[in-house]
Formats: C-alpha cells, structure tokens, sequence
C-alpha cells in the first residue's frame, strides 16, 4: 500500500494572519497540523516551532526500534518542550501553546497522536468517523452530556482549551494506532474547518472527488462561505492499494 496526500491552509475571512501550520512528510510517512495561539505573532511561532520539530524527532528516530506510537510520543515531547522553552526565554510570547495533531504510517499500519481541539477523522466506505477528543471545556461538557452538540456549536467558551502543546512543561497527547484499508481516507484538521462544516458533509467531496486537491479546496471554500471566522487546514491521506 502506498498513501497520497492534499493539503492546504487557508487564512479564512476574518483573521490578518494565519497561524496554522501543516507538514507532508510523506518519505517519513508523517502528517500533521498545528493552530497556533497567544495573540500577535506567538500562535504562528508556536504552530511553527512545534510543526519543525516534530518533522526533526521523527527523522531522528528513522533507525531506531520504535513503534509508531512511541516515535509520536516521543516527537511530541519533543515539540511541547522547544515551544515551552521559547515562550520562557522570551517575555512577549508568554503563554502561547498550539494544537496538534499528527499520523505517522508504516506498514499498514497507522498511529495518531493529539493535543488540543484540531482532529483527525477517519472516512471509509463513504462513512466517516471522528477518530480524537477535542481536549476543550466544551469537549469535556459533551462527553458528560451536559450539553448537546447544537448547543456546543454556538456555546461562548467553545475555543477554550484544556489542553495544548507549549503551555506547561510537561504535556500528555493522546495516542492511539490502528489498521488501515485501501480506501481508507484519514482528514487532519483545525477548528477553521469543524466550527463550520459537520462531520457528514467533510465526507462528502472526499467521497465525491478523484483528486484529493479539489476535495480540499471544496472544503475550505465551503468554511469560508459559511463565515470564515478562524484560519482553516487541513490534510487528506488516501491509503491505495500499490497493485
């Protein structure tokens, strides 16, 4: 099997700058966003600092017996400390963290790891299927079914984070691996895109088109005519089959 990816990002409609970041690894078989925060400059250094240095811990551990998910444990920590860092060696970006969310793939075989409210999905056989937990207040409100998802879409804290990548000296992502199919389509992305556009209609132009560019561009037109309130990103990786 072989994997083909789209990507692209978006500033949106209503913000000067953007500070997402993505990376397409695709020598490493790695793939990641990042939506930077902390005001002025600090989200686009945060989602910058933290998107370089995972791509350079994955390298490093090229020759090393790891497992995907111990390579992306690894990476993360790696990231989360030269964000932390920064941000205490330099007064002005106090405070700034960043989302992230990464796939590495090697040998049929896929690990996620997760950090705040960007996420990955999971389309397969025209279904698709939420694959992380926002780590956000909201998020923590829905999985107690305190409040339902059409309240958590318009709820006023529904951009504060529980978790993220830079803020504190020591963070914990989520990670998870799993099998993959031919077919398989896995969506990595910011809240640009999941604060405007549900989860059945990503589904769709990814189902819809050949070329995985165009499914992108559809998407992130389709959060931009809906309002384009945040920077959208997002990555596409299409599992075929090499035969």
């Amino acid at each position: 099997m072989h994997l083909t990816p789209a990507a692209c990002s978006d500033v949106g409609r209503r913000r000067e700058t953007n500070e997402d970041r993505f990376a397409v690894e695709s020598e490493l078989g790695l793939y990641l966003v990042c939506d930077g925060m902390g005001g002025h400059v600090a989200g686009q250094i945060a989602s910058g600092l933290a998107t370089e240095a995972v791509v350079r811990a994955v390298k490093s551990l090229e020759h090393v017996p790891a497992t995907l998910t111990e390579r992306l444990r690894y990476a993360v920590a790696r990231a989360n400390q030269e964000v932390h860092l920064e941000a205490r060696e330099n007064p002005e970006l106090a405070g700034m963290g960043t989302t992230l969310v990464a796939l590495l793939a090697r040998d049929g075989r896929v690990a996620l790891a997760h950090v705040g409210d960007s996420r990955a999905y999971l389309v397969r056989d025209g279904q698709i299927r939420q694959l992380t937990e926002d780590h956000s207040l909201v998020g923590e409100l829905l999985r107690r079914r305190e409040i339902t998802e059409k309240v958590a879409r318009e709820h006023p804290h529904r951009h504060v984070l529980t978790r993220a990548l830079g803020v504190r000296e020591v963070v914990e992502p989520d990670l998870a691996e799993m099998s993959s199919c031919a077919g398989d389509v896995f969506v990595l992305c910011s809240d640009g895109l999941t604060n405007h556009v549900a989860d059945a209609e990503i589904a769709e132009p990814i189902g819809e088109e050949a070329d995985l560019e165009s499914a992108c561009k559809r998407l992130v037109d389709l959060a931009n005519e809906r309002g384009g309130e945040d920077n959208t990103t997002l990555v596409l990786v299409r599992v075929e089959d090499s035969g």
